[in-house]
């Protein structure tokens, strides 16, 4: 049989291909599918069902099992080891072979029809493969498209790795200028000079931070962090806390206020993560708070060898309908946030990531306009791979 060729013009019409040597069976299927809107192609025997594949796809294939040569197992056979066609619902059709059903589904076949059939039974099953096709090419096309999006975020992740490390080291120069400019080593300058050098310091500072948090992110994201682990106290973490936010807590007036409701308290986990997950919260806190307010860390022991802290602020607060999205990375609220207060929507993310790292996990309450509270529960000791219970619950990996 010459086998027939696609049609210039797209049709929208489901191409079904009746393999059959019986011209009766295929005029009678064609007969009951006249009103079912098939674009309709036949085939005598194995060998032309093949050839047309080569040329037009079709949606669905009605194939007999006794075919003369080339048999129905062996062109369904061939059909599946094409990997260049897409998947293609076989329906196998048989009247004399008992055993035929389970053979044809062994090899590749999607249903079987014992002959004779019933029109409307013929129309179910054909109706019933192609939307099990179109489940199948929308999960394919999925897949493709999310591995598409994976490839373009490891670019993107590439990219923001290089341009950060390119941007650190000169900046670095630039800061390490102004510090020689600042303290007069190459000569005196005036009060408006030294204005404009601290003013060059303070955007350079707050410039190297975004940097860090990018190059800091990309490591993360890559699962390269390292863990030290060590025993330390509450209070050593408090200390760092205090010294590095007080510049930031002067501009805005904002107090403070650093409580351990335990006595005593230590960790044996890894301090360096510990340190730069509260300080990403804490920071975030002052940032968002109102000028001439406080901002309260608390610490306290649980049971079960868990340490709570919490992080308790007097400002903007956070949409309830938004509490979900603060932990996904480049998130913020509306752009008026990036503006007023600069940052890129990835100190929270790494916050999540770095409580899982450490077995823990963090919890959100707020209301607009009246706060926000950060509750972040620590194993008290950090073992590898071992989830840490709270009153019988899993707590690594929910946040």
């Amino acid at each position: 049989m010459k086998p027939i060729k696609s049609s210039p013009e797209k049709s929208t019409k489901p191409k079904l291909l009746i393999v059959d040597d019986n011209s009766n069976n295929r005029a009678a299927i064609s007969y009951w599918l006249d009103g079912e809107n098939y674009e309709i192609l036949h085939a005598v025997d194995g060998v032309s069902a093949l050839k047309i594949t080569e040329t037009f796809l079709p949606d669905l294939i009605l194939l007999d099992y006794n075919l003369p040569g080339m048999d129905g197992i062996e062109v369904c056979q061939r059909l599946r080891s094409n990997k260049k066609l897409s998947f293609i619902p076989i329906i196998m059709m048989s009247s004399y072979a008992p055993e035929a059903n389970v053979m044809a589904l062994e090899q590749g076949a999607d249903e079987f029809i014992a002959m004779p059939i019933m029109p409307t039974e013929l129309k179910s099953r054909l109706r019933a493969m192609l939307r099990l096709k179109e489940a199948v090419s929308e999960s394919t096309e999925l897949t493709k498209e999310n591995k598409k999006l994976q490839e373009l975020d490891k670019i993107k992740s590439n990219f923001i790795s290089k341009a950060s490390h390119e941007l650190k080291t000169p900046l670095q120069a630039i800061l390490g200028y102004t510090d020689i400019l600042k303290e007069g080593l190459q000569g005196e300058l005036t009060y408006p000079q030294k204005l404009m050098i601290k003013q060059i310091r303070e955007a350079g500072e707050q410039l190297l931070t975004l940097i860090t948090q990018l190059l800091d992110f990309e490591t993360i994201e890559k699962g390269d962090v390292g863990i030290s682990i060590e025993v330390f106290s509450i209070e050593s973490v408090f200390s760092y806390l205090s010294q590095v936010l007080t510049p930031m807590t002067i501009k805005k007036n904002i107090k403070l206020k650093f409580v351990s409701e335990s006595q005593d308290i230590q960790l044996e986990s890894c301090k360096n993560l510990v340190e730069r997950i509260l300080l990403n919260i804490v920071s975030n806190s002052v940032k968002f708070s109102n000028e001439n307010s406080s901002v309260l860390i608390t610490a306290k022991e649980l049971p079960d060898e868990i340490i709570e802290f919490k992080i308790q602020d007097h400002g903007k607060g956070i949409e309830k309908s938004n509490i979900t999205y603060i932990f996904d990375k480049f998130w913020q609220e509306d752009d008026s946030i990036t503006r007023a207060h600069g940052g890129l929507g990835i100190g929270l993310s790494v916050v999540e990531k770095l409580i899982t790292i450490l077995n823990g996990r963090i919890n959100v309450e707020s209301k607009p306009n009246k706060g926000s509270t950060f509750t972040v529960l620590l194993p008290k000791e950090f073992k590898t791979n071992k989830p840490t219970s709270f009153n019988g619950q899993s707590l690594q990996n929910v946040v």
